[in-house]
């Protein structure tokens, strides 16, 4: 009999883990004439005449984590180095998105994938933009958020291609302990596909209106003597025109897992990761100017344009932005005894980037503005090695979960600029006006190579040591404490800093399905540098210690879940004066209320929900100018809502979301604001068998309404950013 993946999706063709398990029990009660009645994954067997005396058997399946089937409820996360953890049990918001949430929204970015979470600003689609990722209105770090598979990662942007990823996990707020050296607004932690117990054989395509077409191949499976070897290996290829007027793309992507249970305890993995990218005419940065030009400085202090709609192409035609990077893992995990194990990983990258563009526009509020070409290359390289031992043991009625471990990483970046130094081969073009733009002549010869940046800086050196116990006080009380002592050393701007940092917290559980929690935590994070920009362009600044306070609930029944979060963050404050002087001084305080929600209503209806209300305001700031004036580009209130309905009796679901962005302010003063935007999506997918294969086809339309709306970068900066136009997405997807 086939056996088939629980996790993949059931055809109603086919026969599913319920069906094996009505056959399996008519077989065994061998009736004759029995009733059998099926409804919501579940079926009674019932005898059909008076005379039978067996009684009714009823047969239930589960659905799988993360699926639609159970409103893309997720049960578990990796939370750092306390490892995977229930998230009911854990005193901290973590956003979880499973392989199907990202396949039933066809999500090709972090923006896609995160538009239900209130909690997660909006940003670019990476495909065609660079994405920059606000989370409770922090920006998260560009060099120490981004995790993949819990191993920090070098890029100079915030996230990796979702096809070759089972899963996304947003750790919302410091991460401190669990994660180490970052900036405190989040951490996206990118969890790989790995080699699966069943057969994986999955072939993807994907068209949009504007002609951009995409390819994905997923294929995994385990062989050997008691399948002790494990492989999975994605490959993605993507080209075509961009929604963006004359703009185009090229994407190349591929990754494979491969695994080794050398014993029951033993287990050795090793992955690769690697891609490039080529834009052709991508987005730029809009910074709001009094003058529309360079005499008006990039401080980004005055009164924004009307938003452009997102398919206008503002940056010329000759623009030009080129990625590529590899990533290689390693881990070995040893369970030495059955309550310790030893886990030993190790991760190196590789990063580059050619930049050729009117990236910086300077616009004025009739639109007027004036470009800064540039010719840029960049590169980045990594090494992250973690070594950690976790075990349990009791001390009396107390149990106890420990964590001890140690952590160094290093990254070097480098940069050359076309004809000299830091921006000095920039060349300046204008006037123009964003309601004609115009396409300028190119100044440059050719692009400047990735493997040419020669000019080095922001050399980071990174030495940690942690440690942690979890003591369960009784089956309803847990408390948290850990460490975490880290040695901070950048070389090129001669500091060096050292910190221990704490993080305590409890849980209780007062009745079954809830849990409410306290948690408190310091974090250390990296100073930040001066934006070529600016009058003080490539200036390093001290590290920075954050403090978070945050307490909160979750629930969760047979259909539904639901979680709140209160919290308060104080973190060092960035910002562009007037005079084009960028500064660290004094302090940002976040405020929030965080809630979220998902519910299966029954068969055919599926809702989830969120919302985000949060007071970022400046505080203790020299002469308290800024005092009370509100962060930059951080809106007062995010909501999101999206809703799933299969037709009755048959393989076909409609979707549709929306999604609120309240008006931010983009000056340091407060005086001008972008105006708040409503976004809405629309979809459908069909389930069929053709050929004996499973099909599903999807189709989804992003921003219905076609609405025009600036993004903004969260925190310090003035600059502004296209928001993405209506887009249409069809794809099918066989499993064969």
């Amino acid at each position: 009999m086939k056996t088939i993946n629980p996790a993949r999706r059931k055809s109603p063709f086919q026969l599913t883990p319920l069906g094996n398990a009505i056959r399996a029990a008519l077989m065994g009660m061998a009736l004759s004439g029995a009733a059998v009645h099926a409804q919501d994954r579940s079926a009674a067997v019932e005898p059909a005449s008076e005379g039978a005396t067996l009684p009714t058997v009823t047969v239930r399946a589960t659905a799988p984590e993360g699926s639609a089937e159970n409103a893309y409820r997720p049960r578990n996360a990796n939370v750092g180095v306390l490892g995977e953890k229930a998230l009911k049990d854990t005193p901290y918001s973590i956003g979880v998105y499973s392989r199907e949430l990202m396949e039933n929204k066809q999500a090709r970015s972090l923006a896609d994938l995160t538009k239900g979470d209130a909690s997660i600003g909006p940003m670019v689609d990476r495909s065609f933009g660079e994405s920059w990722v606000g989370i409770r209105g922090i920006e998260a770090d560009l060099y120490n958020a981004n995790k993949l598979d819990g191993m920090s990662f070098g890029t100079l942007f915030n996230e990796l291609p979702l096809e070759h990823m089972e899963r996304v996990e947003v750790l919302k707020g410091a991460g401190g302990f669990l994660y180490g050296f970052a900036a405190p607004g989040g951490t996206v932690n990118y969890v790989l596909k790995r080699p699966t117990a069943e057969p994986v054989r999955s072939l993807s395509t994907q068209i949009m209106d504007s002609g951009l077409a995409l390819v994905h191949g997923d294929l995994g499976g385990r062989f050997g003597n008691n399948e002790a070897f494990g492989y999975r290996v994605n490959l993605v290829r993507e080209t075509g025109d961009t929604y963006v007027d004359n703009g185009k793309l090229r994407r190349t992507s591929g990754s494979a897992a491969l695994d080794w249970r050398i014993t029951p305890g033993l287990v050795w993995q090793v992955d690769a990761l690697a891609g490039e990218q080529l834009r052709n005419a991508p987005y730029p940065w809009v910074t709001p100017s009094a003058t529309g030009t360079r005499a008006g400085g990039f401080s980004g202090n005055a009164q924004p344009p009307a938003p452009v709609d997102g398919s206008t192409r503002i940056a010329p035609s000759y623009g030009r932005n080129y990625t590529k990077y590899d990533t290689y893992g390693t881990d070995l995990s040893w369970q030495f005894v059955p309550d310790w194990k030893l886990s030993l990983a190790y991760r190196t990258t590789e990063f580059g980037r050619e930049l050729m563009s009117g990236n910086d526009v300077l616009a004025n509020a009739r639109g007027d503005y004036e470009i800064l070409a540039q010719n840029f290359s960049g590169s980045l390289q990594s090494q992250h090695a973690q070594a950690m031992v976790t075990g349990k043991l009791a001390t009396g009625a107390v149990r106890h979960d420990l964590t001890l471990g140690v952590s160094r990483s290093k990254s070097d970046e480098a940069a050359s600029w076309n004809g000299g130094g830091r921006y000095e081969s920039a060349v300046h073009r204008g006037p123009a006006n964003l309601a004609n733009p115009v396409d300028f002549a190119n100044p440059f010869t050719s692009p400047v190579a990735a493997d040419e940046a020669q000019n080095e800086f922001n050399l980071v050196r990174r030495r940690e040591l942690f440690a942690s116990d979890t003591l369960h006080l009784g089956p309803d009380l847990d408390l948290i404490a850990g460490l975490r002592h880290g040695r901070l050393e950048v070389t090129d701007a001669d500091y060096r800093k050292s910190r221990t940092t704490p993080t305590l917290a409890a849980v209780y559980r007062p009745l079954q399905g809830l849990s409410v929690y306290g948690s408190y935590v310091e974090a250390l994070e990296q100073g930040e540098t001066a934006p070529p920009t600016a009058v003080n362009a490539g200036e390093v600044f001290a590290p920075l210690v954050s403090k978070q306070f945050e307490v909160g609930a979750k629930a969760e029944g047979k259909n539904w879940g639901a979680g709140a979060a209160l919290f308060q963050l104080k973190k060092g404050l960035t910002y562009t004066t007037p005079d084009n002087v960028f500064n660290q001084d004094g302090e940002a305080r976040y405020q929030g209320l965080e809630l979220s929600g998902n519910v299966r209503l029954n068969r055919q209806w599926l809702v989830t929900a969120s919302a985000l209300w949060l007071d970022a305001t400046n505080q203790k700031t020299s002469g308290g100018t800024l005092d009370g004036k509100r962060v930059r580009g951080v809106a007062r209130q995010q909501a999101s809502v999206y809703g799933e309905y299969r037709v009755a009796g048959m393989p076909l679901t409609f979707t549709a979301g929306a999604r609120y962005i309240g008006k931010r302010p983009v000056d340091a003063d407060g005086q001008w604001n972008v105006g708040s935007a409503t976004l809405l999506d629309a979809g459908a997918r069909y389930e069929t068998v053709v050929a004996g294969k499973e099909v599903t086809l999807r189709l989804n339309v992003d921003n219905l309404s076609d609405e025009a709306y600036w993004i903004t970068r969260a925190g310090g900066r003035g600059t502004l950013i296209q928001g993405a136009p209506r887009a249409i997405k069809l794809s099918a997807q066989m499993q064969f």
